[in-house]
């Protein structure tokens, strides 16, 4: 069995896909505005862009593999950054042979078409692909008294290309001043200071050139399809220096400050000067995607070690970055809604290939300008025939995979291993079904999260975090008892009492108790007044309580303290309806909606705005599209109801009407 390839005359000849880990919009819009982006400004007008919505949890190797095959976590089954060894004791990092599922380079191999895909996290071993694959271990070497230490084996495919490819690594030594001054103008009087993280900054350069390298090589010496290149360097560099980035924070000495204060800048500025390359590289016949799999906070939402918030994945935004120009491409488009599931259809669709109906996501269509609609097919795991996926069976030199980790350790994701290995594999095997069943939370599996998690080992299972989750888990499923056994029993250790509270609150708003929900959010603003999503949640036990003027205070102090959240924006869109003003209701529902798509609560604002503002059509498209997402909104089907009879379609009217009894007589909501 064979998918049938449809191109026509708009469709690119090629597809360039440019990862940029943790790249940001709060950080680009200003320096385009300055003139020092001039590369990606050039994108954006060209073609079509806005913000990617991230997945939980937001885990590098989780995400990159979720991009490249359109599935979360559970699907793909790569679930954090290290595994257990299967060929010894001890863990090592996340390997391609973990992917359970096809990337689009293993789709793209099957239907005769070739790529290059350079630095992908969790690429190694490479996969024998149709073209070449030079995977994220590739850039790891070390000095020797002769040179450097040879690439690991298999981190090049075709194996004839390694030494090739080895002369084009970038040593840290050869990052020279000239280099170095435009991220820390005082780098001379600097290193000599036995704490400076000026070598930092060299590895991180050398290894972010290294991976360019070897991307503009091949997309010059090779034919292809399709090349995807992944560059770390800006998340690199934010969990390095983004705490000293204007405007300083005060745990920040002032040294340290006017010394790394321009680090950030001139990462992003470096990688806008290797997209100018790639742009020339690719030609005007290819269409360029350039992405992030998450944001990276910058501003005064950034995490404070002073109370306790310093972990990696604290620092990472919930929205990356996602533009696209070239054939196919619509200019001067925006994106609205999209998400990281979004782009393996897509690129499919650009490339004249189906997305499986088990990818969640779906085509940007309103980004693009092909005359074909898209398409789908059950799923590519069911077509049979070679597409460049390893066995099972192959493994990774256990002494390679350590070297390997020694950087996740640098980076500060992950502890060093214990002296005793089987209780760091056991600790990497729960944690790693943690992030599964915070991937099916995300996904609103919670039965299936929840049955995770019970299995996981008591070192996480049994923790506070841990715990919280489980009721978040069993709220959702309508166990109010079993989710108050939980917390009640935590409140008794006096184990993380703000975030306790904001659950309990949350308990009590399901149940009903509008003032036992208050008491709680409002101990939480005492002691914690920036503890994510509190006035949220403040905001809709006032909408709850009919409370309109409080409930639009609420939501406009979360707002102030993060502009783009669509949960506040669209809880103070209710909030705007409910007091009569149907216009600013419907403006802040649709910022909302084109944050996060797959919202429907912001749609079911949408369609009451729009019904009360007398546009019917509107109101029913907004609706329809709600009750899609979410069957069992019963308040959803009967504004959908209404705003047929509205528009003068008694009989859809009647069945929304029926709709709305059946859902509310099943106990949805």
């Amino acid at each position: 069995m064979s998918v049938e390839r449809r191109q026509s005359d708009a469709s690119p000849r090629r597809v360039l896909l440019v990862g940029w880990d943790a790249a940001d919009w709060q950080m680009i819009h200003p320096l385009i505005e300055q003139g020092l982006m001039p590369a990606t400004a050039g994108l954006m007008q060209r073609g079509s862009w806005g913000n990617l919505a991230s997945l939980q949890p937001m885990l590098s190797p989780i995400l990159w593999n979720s991009i490249a095959t359109g599935k979360r976590a559970s699907g793909h089954g790569v679930l954090g950054f290290t595994e257990p060894d299967p060929d010894g004791p001890g863990v090592r990092p996340s390997a391609s042979t973990s992917r359970k599922c096809k990337a689009i380079w293993n789709i793209l191999t099957q239907c005769g078409l070739r790529s290059n895909v350079v630095g992908w996290y969790a690429s190694h071993p490479a996969e024998p692909i149709a073209g070449t694959m030079v995977s994220n271990q590739f850039e790891v070497f070390s000095a020797t008294d002769d040179g450097v230490t040879p690439p690991p084996q298999g981190s090049v495919h075709p194996a004839d290309l390694t030494d090739e490819l080895a002369e084009l690594r970038v040593r840290p030594r050869e990052i020279d001043a000239t280099a170095i001054l435009p991220f820390v103008p005082d780098a001379a009087r600097l290193q000599d200071q036995p704490a400076n993280r000026l070598a930092a900054l060299q590895r991180m350069l050398a290894q972010t050139a290294t991976v360019h390298a070897a991307a503009t090589h091949l997309m010059t010496t090779t034919e292809w399809d399709l090349t995807a290149v992944y560059y770390e360097g800006i998340d690199r560099f934010g969990h390095e220096f983004m705490e000293f980035h204007p405007p300083k924070m005060d745990q920040v000495s002032q040294e340290d400050f006017d010394a790394y204060q321009n680090c950030m800048v001139g990462i992003y500025r470096f990688h806008d000067m290797m997209l100018e390359a790639l742009l020339t590289l690719a030609g005007d016949d290819t269409t360029v995607v350039l992405m992030s799999d998450h944001g990276y906070y910058n501003n005064h939402l950034r995490p404070d070690p002073r109370e306790g918030k310093s972990g990696p994945v604290e620092w990472h935004r919930p929205f990356g970055v996602l533009a696209a120009q070239g054939p196919g491409v619509k200019p001067g488009g925006r994106l609205f809604g999209a998400s990281l599931l979004d782009v393996a259809p897509t690129l499919l669709h650009l490339l004249g290939l189906p997305a499986g109906y088990d990818m969640p996501g779906r085509v940007l269509a309103e980004a693009l300008d092909l005359p074909d609609e898209p398409r789908r097919i059950e799923s590519w795991e069911e077509i049979p025939g070679g597409c460049g996926m390893h066995s099972g069976s192959l493994r990774v030199d256990p002494a390679e995979a350590r070297e390997a980790m020694q950087q996740l350790v640098a980076l500060g994701y992950i502890d060093p291993p214990s002296a005793e290995s089987e209780q760091t594999v056991r600790d990497t095997i729960a944690q790693n079904q943690l992030c599964l069943a915070q991937t099916l939370a995300d996904a609103r599996d919670f039965q299936q999260a929840v049955e995770v998690f019970e299995a996981i080992d008591p070192c996480v299972r049994d923790t506070a975090q841990g715990q919280v989750f489980l009721a978040s888990c069993l709220l959702a499923l309508g166990r109010h008892d079993d989710a108050r056994s939980l917390l009640e029993g935590l409140q008794e250790k006096q184990i993380d009492q703000p975030r306790l509270h904001m659950m309990l609150g949350v308990l009590a708003h399901a149940d009903g108790d509008h003032d036992r929900a208050l008491e709680f959010y409002q101990r939480v603003e005492a002691s914690q007044p920036r503890l994510p999503g509190l006035y949220n949640k403040l905001g809709a036990v006032y909408l709850a309580a009919e409370k309109h003027t409080p409930a639009t205070q609420a939501f406009e102090k979360a707002l102030a303290i993060d502009p783009e959240c669509s949960v506040s924006l669209e809880g103070l869109g209710r909030a705007k309806l409910a007091l009569g003003e149907p216009d600013e209701a419907l403006s802040l529902s649709l910022q909302a909606a084109e944050l996060t798509h797959f919202f429907p609560r912001a749609h079911c604002t949408i369609g009451k705005a729009m019904l009360a503002l007398g546009d019917y059509p509107g109101a029913v498209e907004a609706l329809t599209l709600c009750v899609k997402q979410a069957p069992r909104f019963s308040e959803a089907h009967q504004a959908l109801a209404s705003a047929y009879r509205a528009a003068g379609e008694p009989d859809k009217a009647l069945r929304a009407d029926l709709q709305a009894k059946q859902v509310r007589a099943a106990g949805a909501v």
